[in-house]
C-alpha cells in the first residue's frame, strides 16, 4: 500500500506532462485534382516538417480530422484541441505540377502569415512541404524557387537565410514588471516599510533559458512620519538569468542575478511619551543585492508574455541608521532580506 501511494502520484504527474495540448494544429489538406489519400499524405508530411522546424508540439491532420468534423470550423477545432495557432493547407494539382499553399492563423482566427510553393510532381512533395513548413514557422517568404531547373529535372531548394525569431517561438520579450516587496532586517528589531516597485523588464535568450535586464524605481508604502520605521526609496537596475524547467507554453523557471541600486533610507525615532521626535536620520548611497527567483511564464507562445515570480534578495552593502538619544549617539547597520512577489508583461 505504501508503494502504491508513492507510485500513483508520480504516474499521474508523468501522465499529465505527456498529455499537454498541441501548440499548433494542422488541419487536413484541402485538395483539388488529388485523392483523399494524397491529401492526407501531404498533411502528415507537412505537420512532421513543421514540428521539426519549430520544435513545438503539433497536432497532425490525422488528429484534427475527427475534431473538425464535429467542430465545423478550423478555429473551433483548434480551440477544442487547446492549440494557440492552427494552419490550413490547400493543394492544387495542374497536370503533374502541385501548388501547395499554407496559411497560419492565431487562435482568434486572424491570419498571421501565408506562403505558397510549387512542386514538379508528387515525388517532390516532401521537399516542398519542408520548405513551406520552414517559411511558415519563421514567417519568411519563399524566394528564388522554381518548380524545376532549366534541364527539367527535379529542383533542389536553395537554403533560406538564417531565420529571425518569430513572436510565437522566440522567448524574447520587452515590457513592464511591478512588485510588492516585504523587507526584513533579520536578527534585529528594526521595522522596514513594505515597498512597491515598477520597472522596465527585458528578456532575451533561447527556448531553454533567458537573460534578464531591467531598471526601475522602488517606493515605500508607509508615511514618512511613521514612528521608528525605516523607509526606503530609490532607483535600481538588475541583470540576471533564468532557466526554463519545461518546454511547454506554460513554463516554470528558476534563476538569479545581481541588482545594483541607489537608495535613500530615512528613520524617524520617537522615544518620548508625548510622541515628539528626538532624532531623524536620512541617508543616501549606493547599494547592491543578489537575488534568486522562481517563476512561471503563462503565455510563453503568445505575442504577449505574462509571467509571475517570487524573488528573495539579499542586500550585501549595509544600510546605516545613525541615531542620538539622551543616553548618547550610535550607528546601526542593516542588511535587509527582501521577499517580493512580482508580475510582468512583455511583447
Amino acid at each position: 500500500m505504501r508503494l502504491t501511494w508513492i507510485v500513483l502520484p508520480v504516474f499521474a504527474f508523468v501522465s499529465s506532462a505527456e498529455a499537454q495540448p498541441a501548440l499548433i494544429a494542422v488541419m487536413p489538406a484541402q485538395g483539388v485534382n488529388l485523392t483523399e489519400g494524397q491529401c492526407d499524405a501531404i498533411g502528415v508530411i507537412f505537420a512532421n516538417a513543421f514540428a521539426r522546424e519549430a520544435n513545438v508540439t503539433v497536432a497532425s491532420p490525422m488528429e484534427t480530422r475527427n475534431v473538425i468534423q464535429h467542430a465545423k470550423t478550423a478555429q473551433a477545432a483548434a480551440a477544442q484541441l487547446g492549440a494557440v495557432e492552427y494552419i490550413e493547407l490547400r493543394a492544387v494539382q495542374l497536370s503533374s505540377r502541385v501548388i501547395l499553399t499554407g496559411i497560419r492563423y492565431d487562435k482568434a482566427g486572424k491570419e498571421l502569415f501565408r506562403a505558397e510553393i510549387s512542386a514538379w510532381n508528387l515525388d517532390d512533395m516532401e521537399l516542398a512541404s519542408t520548405r513551406l513548413a520552414r517559411a511558415l514557422a519563421w514567417r519568411q517568404p519563399i524566394s528564388n524557387l522554381e518548380p524545376y531547373n532549366a534541364a527539367g529535372a527535379n529542383w533542389e531548394a536553395p537554403p533560406l537565410p538564417a531565420p529571425a525569431p518569430s513572436s510565437t517561438i522566440s522567448p524574447n520579450a520587452f515590457g513592464l514588471k511591478s512588485g510588492f516587496i516585504i523587507p526584513a532586517a533579520l536578527y534585529s528589531h528594526r521595522y522596514i516599510s513594505p515597498m512597491l516597485s515598477l520597472q522596465f523588464d527585458g528578456r532575451m535568450g533561447t527556448r531553454d533559458y533567458f537573460i534578464e535586464f531591467g531598471a526601475g524605481v522602488v517606493v515605500s508604502t508607509d508615511s514618512q512620519y511613521s514612528n521608528n520605521t525605516m523607509r526606503i526609496n530609490g532607483v535600481f537596475a538588475e541583470l540576471g538569468g533564468s532557466y526554463y524547467l519545461s518546454k511547454g507554453s506554460i513554463a516554470p523557471y528558476i534563476g538569479g542575478g545581481v541588482s545594483p541600486r541607489i537608495l535613500n533610507s530615512s528613520v524617524y525615532h520617537d522615544y518620548t511619551s508625548d510622541y515628539s521626535y528626538i532624532n531623524s536620520n536620512d541617508s543616501t548611497g549606493a547599494r547592491c543585492a543578489f537575488y534568486g527567483q522562481i517563476g512561471v511564464t503563462f503565455t510563453r507562445d503568445s505575442r504577449s508574455r505574462v509571467y509571475s515570480e517570487f524573488r528573495v534578495s539579499q542586500n550585501v552593502i549595509g544600510i546605516t541608521d545613525d541615531y542620538s538619544t539622551s543616553e548618547g549617539t550610535g550607528t546601526h547597520t542593516y542588511y535587509p532580506t527582501e521577499f517580493a512577489l512580482q508580475v510582468g508583461i512583455g511583447w
